[in-house]
């Protein structure tokens, strides 16, 4: 019988069964048993013993403890587990073996993402008797119980996907031991600190939220929240089908990243249609949040700045995303053709039609939202120059990136990433050190709206003509980068050991 199980994983997949047979071993076994043990045996001693509460509360106190522990133990520790072996599969050189394996790459990520983890899974369940028992006697509502499971989970496919992205986004810059040993830890310190707490905070305030109401088990007082006018946290099928739809996409996105990355390790992170639909669905899902009955005028630019806070960020991301390398921009000048389609779609071509593109698609999600619900109610003149401001920025920045990987130096990656923050930091510092803002010296606004920072208008009218020079100026320096572009591009060549080289 345990042959035959045995034989029907491997048929159905290799690389999970790989991984149960390099980590299922009796010892350690044994070592989740016993640490799952103590942990249970501490918990149970710990709160047993507050006699102070009703004996009831005490097992709905230990509950939530352990919904709490959870997933802090299974995203951090999987997670860990899931980049070391990815880095190590990279080192050894094996993971390009697996590359060349007739299975789907999608099969053999799901091995990785069952089986890497299977001893925190073991260690996990261990505890869920103990946890049910808790429920049963603390008087927790079974749905409720069973939305955690459920949510736990979804939390765990969630969190292993971007640690297998992460992992694979990281390899190439992973030489020796301790950079990937930093690799791991990292990304098990981001799991730690950012998406475990953030995982609570949602089901907490969204997804239970109908279960619990407002009573002890997590103290929830929150008043209820809307995502485009529509209550997300008030009904049961509401909080979860929300929760779970939003989680499915994430997934499914990250899935598309981590097959493009599997299989084509040296391409450009993103391809141009994976980058237009992130974007979006990003930009929609950040807009539903400040589209609600209760936010009122005045906090309207708080709302503004927030969004800009997000959006700006996210675009430069993707801007690397995109842009191709030297060698990328070879292959498509020589073997593509050079049309506008090519530019918008194609992973190899010069990425500015595609910045180009993604900016219109941000205009186009949050202008008509602050025309008709922001600040260009009042403001709409002001308001068309602030996002033609941050479109100049955003074009200046994917025009730049683009020049300096199509530049052959060494690390250009290190010198866009470098020059770019370099820009964005320095100058705004060094003038509000000096106290050279508009507010003191109006004509300044013409230096801050050049940088991308077309705010002040809105408050110190009088800087207006400076925002027009600050545009101008743009304008000028997106001219010269576009024309420097073109003259590298035109002079590429693909010359032999120019290829050679850059292969090896």
């Amino acid at each position: 019988m345990s042959a035959a199980w045995i034989d029907r994983l491997g048929y159905w997949n290799p690389q999970l069964l790989r991984e149960y047979r390099g980590r299922v071993k009796t010892r350690t076994v044994i070592a989740a048993i016993f640490l799952s043990g103590i942990g249970q045996l501490l918990l149970l001693v710990a709160f047993l013993q507050q006699e102070q509460q009703p004996l009831p509360q005490r097992w709905a106190s230990l509950w939530t403890a352990i919904t709490w522990l959870l997933p802090y133990l299974l995203f951090t520790v999987g997670s860990y587990y899931l980049v070391s072996d990815l880095t190590q599969e990279d080192k050894r050189g094996t993971l390009n073996f697996i590359r060349l394996s007739p299975r789907p790459a999608w099969q053999i990520l799901l091995g990785k993402l069952l089986g890497v983890p299977v001893l925190p899974y073991l260690t996990a369940a261990l505890v869920l008797p103990l946890h049910g028992v808790a429920a049963w006697i603390g008087g927790i509502p079974l749905s409720l119980v069973l939305s955690s499971y459920l949510m736990l989970i979804a939390g765990c496919v969630f969190c292993y996907s971007a640690a297998m992205l992460y992992a694979l986004l990281g390899n190439a810059q992973s030489e020796n031991a301790n950079q990937q040993a930093t690799t791991s830890i990292v990304f098990a310190a981001i799991a730690l600190l950012v998406i475990a707490p953030l995982y609570m905070w949602w089901n907490i305030f969204v997804t239970w939220r109908p279960l619990v109401g407002t009573g002890t088990i997590f103290t929830i007082t929150n008043e209820p929240v809307s995502w485009f006018y529509i209550p997300v946290n008030t009904q049961f099928l509401v909080s979860h089908a929300f929760t779970l739809v939003n989680l499915g996409i994430s997934v499914y996105l990250m899935w598309r990243l981590l097959l493009r990355r599997f299989r084509q390790p040296r391409a450009t992170i993103l391809s141009k249609r994976q980058s237009y639909a992130i974007l979006a669905y990003l930009e929609v899902f950040l807009l539903g949040w400040f589209l609600q009955s209760s936010l009122d005028s005045d906090s309207t630019a708080g709302a503004a700045t927030a969004v800009y806070c997000v959006t700006l960020p996210l675009m430069l991301t993707l801007i690397f995303g995109v842009c191709p390398q030297r060698q990328a921009l070879l292959d498509w000048k020589r073997y593509r053709s050079q049309t506008v389609q090519s530019l918008v779609w194609s992973d190899k071509s010069p990425a500015f039609i595609a910045v180009c593109v993604q900016v219109a698609i941000a205009c186009g999600i949050l202008l008509p939202w602050q025309l008709v619900a922001g600040l260009g109610v009042k403001q709409p003149f002001l308001t068309v120059l602030a996002f033609i401001v941050i479109a100049n920025g955003v074009l200046i920045a994917g025009a730049f990136v683009q020049l300096i990987l199509a530049t052959k130096i060494r690390n250009p990656f290190v010198w866009a990433v470098g020059g770019l923050g370099v820009w964005l930091v320095v100058p705004p510092t060094l003038l509000a050190l000096l106290k050279i803002v508009p507010s003191n010296i109006p004509i300044s606004n013409a230096l801050w709206t050049f940088l991308g920072y077309p705010f002040w208008h809105f408050t110190v009218p009088q800087t207006l003509p400076g925002t027009f020079v600050g545009i101008a100026a743009q304008w000028i320096v997106l001219a010269l980068l576009l024309g420097q572009l073109q003259k590298t591009l035109k002079h590429l060549k693909t010359y032999p050991q120019e290829t050679e080289a850059k292969q090896t």
